[in-house]
């Protein structure tokens, strides 16, 4: 089976090096479905589940905003985070929706923007917490 070499980097460095069957991944307007010999795209990626196929192995992963990069010779992804389940503190994020939604009820002296961005986060790593 034909594979292609994914990279991924967050602020703190590389994070993953590796050959790929595929790879799933969310971006601002679809579902990016991402073969070996995909044609080249420059896109944005948003909070949100992503899944790495290799040797049949399916692993989920809660990234946050980003930006891809395919090209002939493999995948790039940008991330500001990224955790598998068994990185996600579930404890951690339910306080952070909590949160979250706390100061969305309230809307005073709040920046809606960034309350709706860490609930969206909070909701994405308890979703791959306790989906997958």
């Amino acid at each position: 089976m034909s594979t292609f070499l994914l990279e991924i980097y967050t602020p703190f460095g590389k994070y993953y090096d590796r050959y790929v069957d595929e790879l799933i991944v969310q971006s601002d307007d679809f579902v990016l479905g991402i073969l070996p010999n995909h044609a080249p795209l420059v896109s944005k990626v948003k909070v949100s589940k992503m899944f790495i196929i290799q040797n049949g192995d399916r692993k989920c992963y809660a990234i946050g905003e980003g930006l891809i990069n395919i090209t002939k010779d493999g995948v790039t992804i940008v991330l500001e985070s990224i955790e598998s389940k068994n990185d996600i503190d579930i404890d951690r994020a339910r306080d952070a929706k909590k949160r979250a939604e706390e100061r969305l009820a309230t809307l005073v002296n709040i920046d809606v923007e960034r309350a709706q961005k860490a609930l969206n986060r909070a909701n994405n790593r308890i979703s791959v917490y306790e989906n997958e």
